[in-house]
């Protein structure tokens, strides 16, 4: 009987990995069909521009149409994905996900898909995740937020902020650092009153975005740009002022975006 070194015993040291954004892609329905009508002049949000998905253009079908176009913009083979994450509000059904289905529709192989519902914070609660699976050992996620709303509730003369559209990132696992620095989520239930919720929302985002620059190791001033919630601007530029950015530095465009930005 021999003995080892205990250097040789150790446990592997674990390299480090970061997750890199190898493409993007967004989806409106078409401009100029009787699929997509467009919408101008400002209502009581301040959006003067919007698109609404028609009958056969779901919140899947917008969904890999976004993907699809962030899959072209990357170098990641399909085969690499092994986890597909939808964010969104307005699935058309319960079951099948609607990550199962864009799975279907893209000709993926048989991966993780799931679906998160975390209301405005849909997408970047989707994009939190899929960071999380690559720091974990996945080669390649697909992240994906989309809205159809008016399928579900489309009351004529109400006018709404959000949007109709699609977006989507494939993030892929690379050594060393990546292109996300750090990603924070957070949540709670706020009062019933519209200002109690615009406090309770600004405190959280200050807190929240405090958070994640020391995570990251960045200084407000070293922000070059800051981009927020589009349909609440007054609130959008507090919690950027109350976490240090400079105003001129956060893009607004209420009128032009939505909550579809």
């Amino acid at each position: 009987m021999t003995s080892l070194p205990s250097a040789s015993l150790a446990p592997a040291r674990m390299k480090t990995a970061g997750t890199a954004v190898a493409g993007v892609g967004v989806y409106l329905p078409p401009a100029g069909t009787s699929s997509a009508p467009h919408f101008s002049g400002a209502d009581c949000h301040g959006v003067s521009n919007r698109v609404e998905a028609g009958q056969g253009l779901s919140t899947p079908s917008l969904a890999a149409g976004a993907a699809r176009a962030a899959l072209r913009a990357a170098t990641v083979p399909v085969e690499e994905i092994q986890l597909i994450v939808v964010g969104t509000t307005s699935p058309d059904v319960l079951w099948p996900t609607t990550a199962c289905l864009v799975q279907v529709e893209l000709g993926l192989p048989m991966v993780g898909a799931l679906d998160l519902y975390a209301g405005e914070a849909g997408l970047l609660t989707a994009l939190n995740v899929g960071h999380h699976y690559i720091t974990a050992g996945s080669r390649a996620v697909l992240v994906i937020g989309a809205e159809s709303d008016n399928q579900l509730v489309d009351l004529p003369g109400q006018p709404r902020p959000h949007g109709r559209a699609a977006s989507a990132v494939v993030l892929r696992r690379v050594a060393g650092d990546g292109d996300i620095l750090a990603s924070v989520t957070g949540g709670a239930g706020a009062g019933d009153s519209s200002a109690d919720h615009d406090r309770a929302l600004i405190r959280g985002l200050v807190q929240a975005v405090g958070q994640c620059l020391r995570l990251a190791g960045v200084e407000p001033a070293q922000v070059d740009l800051v981009i927020g919630e589009q349909t609440a601007p007054d609130v959008t530029r507090a919690w950027a002022k109350a976490a240090g950015f400079a105003i001129d530095r956060v893009v607004l465009d209420p009128g032009r975006y939505g909550s579809a930005f």
